[in-house]
């Protein structure tokens, strides 16, 4: 990993966010899913216009790993005034997002990010973080419980018409 860099990105990165967030979310998740809803999620979530929102948003915290110069991998932060009760700390910041290109996995490259994504919830002083993650993403809630997480109820995320249930994690800080 020693070529692997984590660095906070800013709107010029939008481009690139916006490539790398569609091939690594349909990486994901195109098996499981009909591809009219993974066109129409990254229509809605991966356009050019969504992520320069999202990176002029100063609620949005977004890192980017590289290898070399290429882009490998994506984590967001997200202040939210909307937290869940079952959360337990209206304060508490929503780790929104974590992808990692699929060449990399096994290689420490989600750590990295969720250690820049604790590195920055804590400078803002927050207590708990949370995050939603497919029910049947076996080896995402096995990466997130050895991070500290643990659930605490679910909720529905959308791709495109399917609704899929999310476990609800939360980590004390």
């Amino acid at each position: 990993m020693s070529d692997i860099i984590v660095k906070p990105i800013d709107q010029s990165y939008a481009q690139v966010l916006s490539d790398l967030g569609r091939r690594l979310f349909a990486d994901t998740f195109s098996a499981e899913n009909d591809p009219a809803d993974i066109e129409a999620f990254l229509n809605d979530a991966y356009t050019l216009e969504h992520q320069q929102r999202e990176l002029n948003d100063a609620s949005m915290h977004s890192f980017m790993a590289f290898d070399k110069d290429i882009p490998i991998g994506f984590a967001q932060l997200r202040e939210n005034k909307d937290v869940y009760d079952f959360v337990g700390d209206k304060e508490a910041i929503e780790l929104q997002r974590i992808y990692v290109d699929k060449a990399y996995a096994g290689k420490g490259i989600g750590k990295a990010l969720y250690n820049a994504c604790l590195q920055k919830a804590n400078e803002l002083n927050k207590k708990t973080m949370w995050l939603g993650v497919w029910e049947f993403n076996p080896v995402a809630i096995k990466f997130y419980e050895r991070q500290g997480f643990y659930k605490v109820g679910s909720h529905i995320f959308k791709v495109g018409e399917k609704e899929d249930t999310d476990h609800v994690m939360v980590k004390k800080l």
